[in-house]
């Protein structure tokens, strides 16, 4: 918390492009992230830390996808933080909801169609774990894909 009182929110961010990464960076740019890009260093970082919002891609760094980390993410403390898909791969991302079905598949082309879309998801994710999705999008768009 600052001296006016907002709360930063700990944020993990999984991805390995470096493009998405700066936007992502940007995005959660008013909160505490640290950012990843290997299945490893985001299992150490689970067991070690809670975070509230973990930004998680299907296609990674290294050994493992996706996947694996969404399987750790079942098991660890962070089970109950607000996790947004911003993977652009659709069976990567099915694979993910299979083991954590509240996560939300919002991919990063999607968030960044419009920098209307980008700036409400802004706004929206200081109220996680419950983001308008409708809000974030547009009346004409509808929810985060659950």
């Amino acid at each position: 918390m600052d001296n006016t009182g907002r709360i930063f929110l700990p944020v993990l961010i999984v991805e390995n492009d470096k493009e998405r990464q700066e936007i992502l960076k940007n995005l959660f740019k008013e909160h505490a992230w640290v950012l990843v890009n290997t299945v490893e260093r985001a299992k150490r970082l689970l067991q070690a830390f809670h975070f509230d919002i973990i930004a998680l891609d299907f296609d990674i760094d290294g050994p493992g996808t996706g996947e694996d980390i969404a399987r750790a993410i079942a098991v660890s403390d962070n089970h109950d933080a607000t996790i947004i898909i911003h993977s652009m791969n659709g069976p990567g991302a099915d694979k993910i909801r299979q083991i954590l079905p509240e996560a939300v598949w919002a991919p990063v082309n999607k968030i960044t169609k419009t920098n209307s879309v980008f700036k409400r998801l802004q706004k929206e994710i200081d109220k996680a774990p419950n983001i308008d999705w409708k809000y974030v999008y547009g009346s004409n768009e509808g929810d985060g894909e659950r």
